[in-house]
């Protein structure tokens, strides 16, 4: 959009802001990081949908400018969205989980440099979630992160933390420190329920997960690939029917089925369908 000629004028007036006036005092790796900087808020401005503006009418300095202003407003809002939640926010037990959320995103919003550092993500995110935000950074990542983060909890919340809690325990004896991602643990073993016919809460029997292991026979002996085909089928319809309005978390859900849906099957090629549906 812009070339190295209209981005040096931007560094080097942060370069300034940021020394009190003393520009040969920054380093190289301070300068790069700067300039990091510039080029991560005029992409806020592209990526925001105001990409028109910024190649007809915004000179490199104006979309600065505003990509700054966008890079504010979003970890602005992001602070309320948390603020508003995290009173419900649940670890369930989990280090990870509850480090990220006690520990992890209080600590961006209070080191998050929106004007000098922008770039910066400041969080290793430790716990995965089922979205991949490894190309984002800084509070384009976190803000994904948390929200997304945001619909796991909505989706644990409706089974009660002592269900999660037994379901985790069933799956390994020292889930606390389990650098797994929980709801997808939680949502394999519903999944076993609903295949079998029984309630979440109802305990799966052996011959249940003989039924199971049936269904996977008969689904391959049509087409390879047809259990897993069913497995996907039998999750959106029980995300459909239990989280009726709630797309987004639907979404969130669905974006870990073909990871879930592929050890499924796995698990039933090797009749070991009792390290999934745990419970």
């Amino acid at each position: 959009m812009y070339d190295m000629n209209d981005l040096v004028p931007i560094v080097a007036m942060l370069t300034e802001k940021y020394t009190g006036n003393d520009s040969s005092s920054v380093t190289y790796e301070k300068a790069n990081q700067l300039m990091e900087a510039v080029v991560y808020c005029i992409r806020e401005v592209q990526n925001g949908g105001e990409g028109i503006l910024v190649s007809q009418q915004q000179s490199a300095m104006q979309a600065y400018r505003t990509g700054v202003q966008l890079v504010r407003r979003k970890t602005e809002e992001l602070l309320v969205f948390y603020e508003h939640r995290k009173s419900r926010f649940c670890p369930y037990g989990n280090v990870y989980l509850a480090d990220i959320l006690q520990k992890g995103i209080p600590a961006f919003f209070r080191t998050y440099d929106e004007v000098f550092e922008p770039q910066n993500t400041i969080l290793t995110l430790d716990y995965p979630i089922l979205v991949d935000v490894s190309q984002y950074q800084g509070i384009d990542c976190v803000d994904l992160y948390v929200r997304n983060l945001a619909q796991e909890q909505l989706f644990l919340a409706k089974f009660g933390e002592d269900y999660v809690r037994t379901v985790l325990r069933a799956y390994c004896d020292d889930y606390e420190e389990l650098p797994e991602n929980i709801s997808g643990i939680v949502f394999g073993n519903v999944i076993g329920h609903v295949l079998a016919g029984r309630k979440p809460a109802e305990r799966l029997s052996e011959t249940d997960l003989q039924g199971i292991y049936e269904q996977y026979v008969s689904c391959e002996s049509e087409r390879s690939g047809g259990f897993r085909e069913k497995v996907s089928s039998v999750a959106k319809a029980f995300l459909r029917q239990h989280y009726a309005g709630e797309e987004q978390m639907q979404q969130y859900m669905t974006a870990g089925l073909t990871d879930l849906c592929a050890r499924i099957e796995h698990a039933a090629a090797c009749r070991k369908l009792d390290r999934i549906f745990v419970s």
